[in-house]
C-alpha cells in the first residue's frame, strides 16, 4: 500500500504544480492584457489632450478597449477633430481598431460607413461599402511606420455645396523599403483607383463641349521615395515631410481617348526642386493641356508656353496629338529638350 500511495502523492503534487503554473501564467497574461488595454486607452486620451493644448478641438465621447484575452479591440465613438486655424475638421460616429495582444503594433482600422470632412466653405460626406486600413508600426514611442495599406470599395463623396464624386474601388499602400536595398527612410507607394466618376460640375467646367467622359477608367501611381526623416508620429503631427529622391515606376490614367503614362526619377536639390527626368507618353496631349487650363491647374499664359514647347519638339517628329518624350527637371524648371516650358514644383523646404 505504501508504494501506490507514494506514487499517488507525487501525481497529486505534479498536478498541483502544473495547475499553479497555469494560474500564474493566466494571471501574468491577464496583467499584461490589462496594462496593454489601459495603456492604449490612456495613450489615445493623452493624444487628444495634446491636440487640445495645440488649440484644436479634439473630442471622443467614449473610448472602450475589449477583446480579452487574445485581442485588443478599441472602439471610439462620436469623434471630432478640428483645426480652427485651417478650417479643416473630421467628424465620425465611431472608429474601430483591432490588434492581437501578442502583436499590438499591427493594427486593423475599420472606418465607419459614413463620416465627414469639413474644409473651408464646404463639407464633404464620405460613404463606402468598405474602408479598412492596416497599420504596422515599429514598437517604441516614436511609432515609426512600417506599412499602411487601405482598401476602399464603393466610395462616394457628397459635398454640401452640391457636387458628388465616386469610385468603384481604391487601394493605397505605403511600405517601408529594406534598409540594405534602399536609401535611409525609403518607402514604396502604390495607389490604384478604378472607375472614378468626377463631379459633373467640374466636367462641364473643363469641357463645355461634352466630349469628355465623366468617368476615368483607372488612376495609377507606383513609386518609391526617400525622405529626410522616417514617417513617424512626430512627422505626422508636425506636418513636415521633406522628399529627397524619388523614382516613378508608373503614374497615369486612362480617360476616354486620353491616356497618360509617366516614368522617371529625380533627386531634390538644396532649394527643394527636382533634378532628373520624366518620360511622358500621352495620347491627345493638346486636349490634356486644354483641360488643365480650364480646370484651373494652369493659367492661360502657362498653357501657351507648354503648347509652344511641345509643338516645337514634336515638329521634329512629324507633329500630331500623341507625345512620347523625356522632360528634364533642373534649375527649378520643367524642360522639353532645350525649352523651359513650366516651373517645377517645390517638393521640400530649402536646406
Amino acid at each position: 500500500m505504501g508504494a501506490p500511495a507514494a506514487r499517488e502523492t507525487r501525481v497529486v503534487r505534479i498536478v498541483k504544480w502544473l495547475i499553479g503554473l497555469v494560474v500564474i501564467a493566466a494571471l501574468g497574461w491577464s496583467g499584461w492584457w490589462y496594462l496593454g488595454a489601459t495603456g492604449q486607452e490612456a495613450g489615445i486620451r493623452a493624444w487628444l489632450e495634446k491636440q487640445r493644448d495645440r488649440g484644436w478641438q479634439a473630442e471622443a465621447r467614449d473610448i472602450d478597449v475589449s477583446g480579452y484575452p487574445t485581442d485588443f479591440r478599441m472602439v471610439a465613438t462620436d469623434i471630432e477633430l478640428a483645426d480652427p486655424q485651417t478650417g479643416w475638421a473630421w467628424r465620425s460616429p465611431e472608429l474601430k481598431a483591432d490588434s492581437q495582444a501578442s502583436v499590438p503594433t499591427r493594427i486593423n482600422v475599420t472606418w465607419p460607413a459614413k463620416h465627414s470632412i469639413a474644409v473651408p466653405e464646404d463639407q464633404v460626406t464620405i460613404t463606402s461599402k468598405k474602408m479598412e486600413t492596416l497599420l504596422d508600426l515599429r514598437p517604441g514611442p516614436a511609432m515609426e511606420l512600417r506599412e499602411a495599406a487601405s482598401q476602399i470599395e464603393a466610395l462616394v463623396l457628397t459635398a454640401r455645396s452640391g457636387w458628388k464624386a465616386d469610385a468603384k474601388s481604391a487601394n493605397l499602400q505605403l511600405l517601408e523599403r529594406a534598409a540594405d536595398t534602399a536609401p535611409e527612410n525609403s518607402y514604396n507607394l502604390k495607389a490604384v483607383a478604378v472607375d472614378v466618376t468626377l463631379p459633373k460640375e467640374l466636367v462641364a467646367q473643363i469641357d463645355p463641349t461634352g466630349w469628355l467622359q465623366p468617368k476615368i477608367g483607372t488612376l495609377t501611381f507606383l513609386a518609391h521615395g526617400a525622405f529626410d526623416d522616417p514617417l513617424d508620429r512626430k512627422t505626422v503631427e508636425d506636418g513636415r515631410l521633406a522628399l529627397r529622391q524619388a523614382t516613378i515606376r508608373e503614374a497615369g490614367f486612362e480617360w476616354g481617348d486620353m491616356r497618360l503614362v509617366l516614368k522617371g526619377s529625380f533627386e531634390v536639390d538644396d532649394f527643394g526642386y527636382p533634378v532628373g527626368s520624366i518620360e511622358i507618353e500621352a495620347n491627345e496631349w493638346r486636349q490634356m493641356v486644354r483641360l488643365a487650363r480650364r480646370s484651373g491647374v494652369i493659367d492661360r499664359n502657362l498653357e501657351a508656353n507648354i503648347v509652344q514647347g511641345i509643338e516645337l519638339f514634336t515638329a521634329l517628329l512629324g507633329g500630331g496629338d500623341d507625345l512620347s518624350a523625356p522632360f528634364g527637371l533642373s534649375d527649378g524648371k520643367i524642360k522639353l529638350g532645350p525649352f523651359a516650358i513650366a516651373d517645377a514644383p517645390r517638393l521640400a523646404p530649402p536646406r
